[in-house]
């Protein structure tokens, strides 16, 4: 009998983020496959039950209401240990997702459940601890000054008691390994996506999407996938489309606003287009829960982030057969190679960033050359359904090991 699995993860639907996306798919492809799943997660309005089914998986929402913000998961980190060890018997084994803050939870209750844990990083830097510098400096302390260590070190302690590690990127995975933690316990299991939701389109199907879109004919249709956030790029994607300012093509920018955030640039970039003139050129469509359907009319994918995990957006380009344009940086290296499957250039650099898209605009046969390798390129590691099954086996594994 398969384990039942409690998916601890401080956001979920309706929240849409990388994190979300990826809870929220491995627990319907756990429930579906006979894994009886889960979902403990934060309140952030009133207007969501505290308790609801979503495609066959139960979603508990718990603790202090309020929209996402960072603090959020370790506001809810002594709600989690109490609805943990009072729901003991309800559950098998934990999966953490993006475990920040929240891990803590699922390991402290571990000492009066017994219940095995695995946590999954989004993010580098929570083994090293370097994603929480920014903050130590903040407050006046030098991350790497003896105050700091000090600090740091309770919470990296109980991180690397975790029973498994499931690491989403190489970059992920030997951070693993330089915290120390042994071999076994180290598994390779990246975010994944549905290949058959993301292909490329034949012709008939694209030109029916590009007129949905409303897509001018002849025109080179780019685009941007992501939260309208620094990190993420975006500023540096509009820097380079002023400078490119391309007559025949055109910037699809898709993702929420930051709203609340201090890394919100969305305000920022529509400002930018509108003061040069880029309207004609630039569309922001907002948030999307179809970017299946984008990807069928887009010619280039670009991924200006400063850093990141893994980059899952870009690689359900690739398998939708659209080339990328992204930074040299984190997880993204690990499937885009350079002349290859897209074209790789340094972050935070918008005269490099504006002439790799430039390239592409202007060379049809580039386009193809680099589409027909996409979907080959990560066709193999990255579909969810091998991965996936891959997970449900460490979960086994985990909980055969309590009994």
């Amino acid at each position: 009998m398969n384990p039942r699995v409690l998916m601890l993860t401080t956001y979920f639907r309706p929240i849409v983020g990388g994190v979300e996306s990826n809870a929220e798919r491995l627990a319907r492809y756990l429930q579906n496959d006979g894994f009886p799943a889960r979902v403990l997660t934060k309140r952030v309005t009133r207007a969501l039950p505290d308790t609801e089914t979503l495609d066959g998986v139960r979603i508990d929402r718990i603790g202090p209401l309020g929209e996402r913000t960072g603090a959020g998961k370790w506001r809810l980190l002594p709600h989690t240990i109490v609805w943990l060890i009072r729901h003991r018997a309800a559950y098998d084994v934990v999966c953490v997702v993006d475990y920040r803050g929240i891990g803590i939870a699922a390991i402290v209750a571990r000492a009066f459940t017994g219940r095995r844990v695995v946590v999954q990083a989004q993010t580098t830097g929570v083994l090293s601890g370097s994603n929480a510098d920014a903050a130590f400096r903040g407050a006046g302390v030098a991350p790497a000054g003896l105050l700091g260590r000090m600090l740091k070190w309770p919470v990296l302690a109980v991180y690397r008691s975790a029973d498994a590690f499931a690491c989403i990127s190489r970059d992920i995975e030997r951070e693993t390994q330089a915290a120390g933690i042994p071999q076994d316990r180290i598994h390779y299991l990246p975010n994944a996506i549905d290949m058959a939701q993301f292909h490329p389109p034949d012709s008939a199907e694209r030109a029916v999407k590009r007129q949905q879109h409303d897509i001018p004919a002849g025109s080179v249709v780019c685009l941007y996938v992501g939260r309208l956030s620094r990190e993420k790029g975006l500023m540096e994607l509009m820097d380079a489309w002023n400078r490119i300012r391309p007559a025949h093509a055109v910037l699809l920018i898709a993702g929420p606003d930051m709203v609340g955030h201090d890394w919100n640039v969305g305000p920022q970039a529509r400002e930018l287009v509108e003061r040069n003139g880029l309207t004609g050129s630039v569309r922001f469509l907002g948030s999307t829960t179809d970017v299946a359907s984008l990807l069928r009319v887009a010619d280039v994918f670009v991924q200006p982030s400063h850093f990141e995990a893994l980059g899952l957006s870009a690689i359900e380009a690739l398998a939708s057969g659209v080339p990328v344009v992204s930074s040299a940086v984190g997880g993204l290296l690990d499937f885009i190679v350079d002349g290859d499957n897209g074209t790789l250039v340094p972050a935070q650099d918008p005269p490099a960033l504006a002439a790799a898209i430039q390239a592409l605009i202007a060379d049809s046969g580039l386009r193809q050359r680099l589409a027909q390798r996409a979907r080959a390129s990560v066709l193999g590691e990255y579909d969810e359904r091998a991965v996936f099954s891959r997970f449900g086996t460490l979960l086994r594994q985990l909980a055969e090991a309590h009994r």
